[in-house]
């Protein structure tokens, strides 16, 4: 897949001109190969116990930014040796992001980008830059309604298709990993599309690949509010317009009932 990368702007980090946006997304298509870990050898991330039943909009929350081509994790703080490493940018092209839920000194714990959803580790704080955001979105499965929030204030309700009875929207805790944009704003994919850092719990791959799921527009704005994707979020293309101007990459998304 061919991709250009460029700088949009202080709020969303970049943008990828996706040309085959079908095989960068799955629950609508992954691209997240194998090969994006350095260490594929080494032991698997730890995941979190419970991690759709954390809440935000009590503070900002904090995103780290990878400053080196390779990012070293490790198990727990302090760690000589990593058990997981991942590129920078990623196979999209976008910078390497992660969403901090914990910190001691010179250690930074955060959410992973890596199966299985909900997978944490340690990062040491000078391989990274740091920022923070006050934007959080809340996916609402039953009611087929995403919200945003800016902190504790609703910016924005508006219907959202989800996965099918057979290849549901896994719950739970995630983030913003990347912006792709497609070259057909008018495709099956609308104008923009987010991906996130979780999995299809239902599907093993997607046309080849690891089965990301994301949230993005659509050509048949009639399905949204209906249960009927493969695992992502559609969401009218006038809305996720507006998102890729709003969110950056390691805003917190948090998929629940």
């Amino acid at each position: 897949m061919s991709i250009s990368f460029a700088t949009s702007g202080p709020r969303v980090a970049a943008v990828a001109v996706a040309a085959g946006l079908s095989l960068t997304l799955a629950g609508c298509g992954g691209s997240a190969k194998k090969s994006d870990q350095a260490g594929a050898a080494m032991s698997q991330p730890s995941a979190a116990a419970d991690a759709g039943s954390a809440t935000f909009g009590n503070g900002p929350s904090t995103i780290a930014t990878a400053r080196k081509a390779t990012v070293n994790i490790y198990q727990n703080a302090g760690d000589s040796t990593p058990n997981l490493q991942l590129h920078n940018p990623n196979p999209d092209g976008a910078p390497r992001v992660f969403l901090v839920v914990d910190r001691k000194p010179g250690w930074l714990h955060v959410l992973l980008p890596v199966a299985p959803n909900g997978s944490e580790g340690w990062i040491a704080q000078k391989e990274v830059v740091t920022n923070t955001t006050t934007y959080w979105v809340q996916v609402l499965r039953s009611a087929h309604h995403l919200h945003v929030y800016k902190g504790k204030r609703l910016l924005m309700n508006v219907p959202a298709a989800i996965g099918s009875t057979d290849t549901p929207t896994p719950g739970g805790r995630y983030y913003l990993t990347e912006l792709l944009q497609a070259p057909d704003p008018k495709g099956a994919y609308g104008p923009y599309a987010f991906g996130l850092s979780g999995y299809s719990t239902s599907l093993k791959q997607f046309n080849g690949h690891d089965p990301i799921i994301g949230i993005h527009g659509t050509n048949e704005p009639k399905l949204v509010g209906t249960s009927v994707s493969h695992g992502c979020v559609r969401l009218n293309n006038s809305v996720i317009t507006r998102l890729a101007k709003m969110l950056p990459l390691g805003t917190p998304v948090q998929i629940t009932t």
